[in-house]
């Protein structure tokens, strides 16, 4: 979990996301993977040779306010505090989402992933925006996106009744995973993938639950159990779905 909690103790307010870009640089250094950034500063990563890959996308933003902190461990659980004592956020909303996509490249054989910036609406900014000026062109060689970016710990975000907008079908994932994991289909709000599913991205997408609770809030915490759970969840549908 070391990986992980580099993460939580790196800032990486929404459109400074460099220091949260550079764990992803150089874990992506310790593999043979094509990596690219866009002008928008978006990262694509590519790990070996398929016609059709399976994909798995995170936001590198997230919107706590910079601070130095230190990591609570109690009962399996996350949190942090900063050195007066106070709790601030970890950004789990989505740094639980680059963890699994950052092991899932070290562990699997063929795999695409996109890191996209300024998903969390900034001010007068709206949400997405690193995944609405995306190059599209870039998923036409995906069989599906699987996106992270769900609390809790058992939904798959297949509706999005913000946007009004399908992302896949209910049974998009084999319900003898499902079952095994906890797992159902749920409604949810907005993210990197319904974006792409309004920008008129025809293959199936879905948002998963990855253990985190109460994001965007100085008291947000992960469960640590629930977020492997989402790992090997995710990880057993790359390499059978």
């Amino acid at each position: 979990m070391n990986l992980l909690k580099e993460l939580y103790l790196t800032n990486g307010k929404s459109g400074h996301e460099e220091p949260i870009k550079a764990i992803a640089w150089r874990e992506m250094s310790q593999l043979d993977a094509v990596v690219e950034e866009d002008d928008f500063g978006n990262m694509f990563i590519v790990k070996g040779k398929a016609s059709k890959y399976a994909c798995v996308v995170a936001h590198l933003d997230e919107v706590h306010i910079p601070c130095d902190k230190r990591l609570v461990e109690h009962d399996g659980m996350i949190s942090a505090e900063d050195f007066d004592g106070q709790p601030v956020g970890i950004g789990a909303d989505d740094k639980n989402g680059i963890w699994i996509a950052l092991r899932l490249l070290h562990e699997v054989d063929t795999l695409k992933v996109a890191f996209f910036v300024q998903e969390e609406k900034d001010g007068d900014l709206a949400g997405c925006r690193g995944s609405k000026a995306c190059d599209i062109g870039w998923f036409d060689d995906v069989r599906y996106i699987i996106q992270c970016d769900r609390k809790g710990n058992s939904d798959i975000v297949t509706f999005s009744e913000k946007a009004d907008i399908r992302l896949c079908d209910d049974g998009f994932i084999p319900e003898n995973i499902r079952t095994k994991y906890g797992y159902m289909p749920a409604n949810g709000g907005s993210t990197d993938v319904v974006a792409l599913k309004r920008r008129g991205l025809p293959i199936p997408c879905c948002n998963i639950s990855c253990g985190y609770y109460n994001a965007h809030t100085e008291k947000e915490y992960t469960v640590v159990s629930e977020l492997y759970n989402c790992y090997v969840f995710v990880k057993a549908i790359v390499e059978s779905v």
